[in-house]
């Protein structure tokens, strides 16, 4: 689904669960023809974002990626370097569906492809997978909610194609001010970006700590003896209870973090999550 010079409509998303779903519906609607995809593979919502529209910008954010969360040769990183060179494949007539979302993951990646976009006369739209399948599929009496669009079944994702249509491109003026939103997030230098009351919140890396304080204390609770808790199963708990897209990369770094600060004790080696586990430093 590489765009061509036959391609009508070309769908940017971001991660490869979204990825994956959004390919599935194009083939359940049998639009392998018309439609293209290209994905940024990343996670926006964590490491720097300081010039990444830049290639000093992406050495850095790759080497950080590389030394605090161990992520070698780090394979979003080469992808996104595809991603950005299949921009140029994208025809002078395809429309350009950008799929935004309500999350600090996606609301990033869709302003950097628009900044990426910005001397590009395709029409853009930028579509909100979540409001759509929210507002279609919640019902009194079933309520579900979503932390990114990657985590929407695609039978879902129909609907939204249903949309598509009905959506007016974005204007000059919303263009510049996208891409100038891109600029501002892009002369930061923090790692973290929250969600918060519809907008991205920049923060210290450090402000998920005491939620992960709190969780490895509750899960000693539960184990009543107040053992050690596998790291695995705190970084698990961790992402399982919180409204926000991070990953477990991430935590883990914060839980090491942890550690060599004193607040916690570990047991096993840190290699991986599955070697060590972590209690409350008494």
């Amino acid at each position: 689904m590489v765009p061509n010079s036959k391609t009508k409509k070309v769908h940017i998303l971001f991660g490869y669960s979204t990825a994956g779903s959004v390919r599935q519906t194009i083939k359940q609607l049998n639009l392998q023809e018309s439609d293209g995809m290209i994905c940024f593979p990343d996670l926006f919502s964590v490491g720097p974002i300081w010039k990444l529209h830049e290639p000093e910008g992406r050495r850095y954010r790759e080497e950080w990626m590389r030394t605090h969360l161990g992520l070698e040769n780090h394979s979003a990183h080469n992808g996104e370097l595809n991603s950005i060179q299949m921009l140029q494949q994208i025809p002078e007539h395809a429309r350009i569906v950008i799929w935004g979302g309500d999350s600090a993951h996606e609301k990033i990646g869709s302003r950097y492809v628009e900044y990426l976009l910005k001397e590009y006369k395709n029409e853009i739209i930028e579509i909100n997978a979540v409001k759509i399948c929210e507002r279609k599929y919640n019902t009194p009496k079933h309520q579900q909610y979503y932390r990114h669009a990657g985590e929407i079944v695609s039978e879902k994702l129909i609907e939204v194609f249903h949309e598509l249509k009905r959506i007016h491109p974005l204007t000059t003026e919303q263009r510049s001010k996208y891409e100038q939103e891109w600029l501002g997030y892009a002369e930061t230098k923090q790692v973290l970006r929250l969600w918060n009351d519809g907008e991205v919140d920049t923060v210290e890396e450090n402000v998920l700590d005491e939620y992960l304080l709190h969780t490895v204390s509750k899960l000693q609770n539960r184990s009543n003896a107040g053992g050690f808790i596998k790291a695995a199963r705190v970084v698990g708990e961790a992402m399982g209870y919180l409204e926000q897209y991070i990953g477990d990369a991430f935590f883990e770094f914060r839980l090491r973090s942890l550690i060599n600060e004193g607040k916690l004790e570990i047991q096993g080696v840190p290699s991986a999550m599955r070697y060590y586990s972590v209690r409350i430093k008494s």
